[in-house]
């Protein structure tokens, strides 16, 4: 297993607030595996948003006992017994009509979960306001496509691994889940629903980033260049001749 490489919580906050200028705060989220960890506030809310109510400055978590979806409690592996509407996706076609069943079973199967008992809560707190000893195992943010360029291709500048893009699936598998089972940054359309619960903008999108790729988002800023006239000779043949005749 790979070591981690430790990161300032507050510093990497401010780079993408600073540097970077994501309009919502970046997000704080833990797997917990024992319980909710000390001084967050249980939810009656959908998964989801406990993206938006910690961008509201809260420390929150849902678990088995408090939530308000069962897609989510599914996707989270808090749900042993799930209604069978659930994963086998019918619920898809139940209220709307759109989908068709064939669709809705293939989405739901194609769909990450987390496996049943990983974790005990799911907890949510700003990212610059984590309370000391709570481990923090992604990095959520919702942001425009060139921001999520620059935070979920951290990774592909410093060690060429390309980040994970989705779209079709439940927004709570693809930023809580997805990540969980590829160790790799996740860029998300999201849902209908998961869109909306978290008022998220025509032109945003969510970016959902593991512990061990923190240190790349730093490493992006601090080493960041770019020189267009450079570029422009390198790979643009009549632009390098332009420049030779000049």
């Amino acid at each position: 297993m790979e070591a981690l490489i430790d990161v300032d919580l507050k510093q990497l906050n401010a780079v993408l607030v600073d540097d970077l200028k994501v309009k919502r705060p970046p997000i704080a989220i833990t797997y917990c595996p024992d319980g909710p960890p000390p001084g967050y506030e249980a939810v009656d809310a959908l998964a989801c948003t406990v993206v938006r109510l910690a961008e509201g400055g809260r420390r929150v978590y849902v678990d088995a006992g408090h939530h308000d979806c069962w897609v989510g409690q599914y996707h989270l592996g808090l749900l042993p017994q799930p209604p069978a509407y659930i994963p086998s996706g019918e619920y898809l076609t139940m209220a709307q009509g759109f989908f068709t069943p064939a669709a809705a079973a293939r989405n739901k199967s194609q769909s990450y979960s987390l496996p049943v008992g990983t974790i005990k809560a799911l907890a949510a707190a700003p990212l610059a306001d984590v309370p000391a000893g709570v481990p923090v195992d992604l990095l959520v943010c919702i942001c425009d496509a060139q921001r999520a360029m620059q935070i979920a291709g951290a990774a592909s500048v410093r060690e060429g691994t390309f980040p994970h893009g989705e779209l079709g699936p439940s927004a709570c598998s693809s930023i809580f889940a997805a990540p969980y089972h590829l160790q790799n940054s996740v860029f998300a359309i999201g849902d209908g629903g998961g869109r909306a619960h978290n008022h998220v903008a025509a032109g945003d999108l969510f970016v959902s980033i593991p512990r061990k790729h923190f240190h790349y988002i730093l490493e992006l800023v601090a080493n960041f260049r770019f020189e267009p006239q450079k570029m422009r000779e390198l790979i643009m043949p009549s632009h390098a001749a332009q420049t030779k005749e000049e």
